[in-house]
């Protein structure tokens, strides 16, 4: 995704994010969810919903195609699909970024997706956050989603129970 340029002649939305560069969409959904959880015991399941959530409504329209979240079982291997839009995925992949993340615990990019590993302050990955866009997603992706994960890992408790 060439994140860092607006779109040409694109007039700022009601939301004011229309045209801008992604990264002040992604620092909105930051500043948003910081006060949300700042607010409320963490609770990993309820905040990876909210992230979803957020994430899609500030990217939607700006060539994002799906946003999810995969939650590892407890036998380490199999995955099971959490909040999505537009709809979750029945079956997760046997390749691809997802499965390049969850196996190397770290961001993983291929054509047109990236999917980041949601761990735990253990450093044990319990979900991810997989996106897919009509563009490729580059570094300044790879960063704010991982900035955007990270209260996972900081919060006590945290990951599924």
């Amino acid at each position: 995704m060439n994140s860092d340029d607006a779109a040409p002649g694109a007039e700022p939305g009601p939301d004011g994010l229309a045209g801008r560069p992604s990264r002040a969409r992604y620092d909105r959904v930051r500043t948003a969810l910081d006060r949300k959880w700042r607010r409320r015991d963490p609770q990993p399941e309820r905040m990876l919903r909210e992230l979803v959530d957020a994430l899609w409504d500030a990217f939607e329209g700006g060539g994002w195609t799906w946003c999810g979240a995969w939650q590892v079982g407890p036998d380490g291997r199999t995955l099971t699909p959490s909040r999505a839009f537009p709809a979750a995925a029945s079956a997760a992949p046997s390749s691809g970024p997802l499965f390049d993340a969850l196996a190397a615990a770290s961001t993983a990019r291929g054509p047109g997706a990236i999917a980041v590993p949601v761990a735990d302050k253990d450093g044990r990955v319990w979900a991810a956050l997989e996106v897919k866009s009509s563009s490729d997603f580059d570094d300044m992706d790879a960063r704010w989603l991982e900035r955007l994960v990270k209260p996972f890992g900081d919060a006590p408790g945290a990951g599924p129970r």
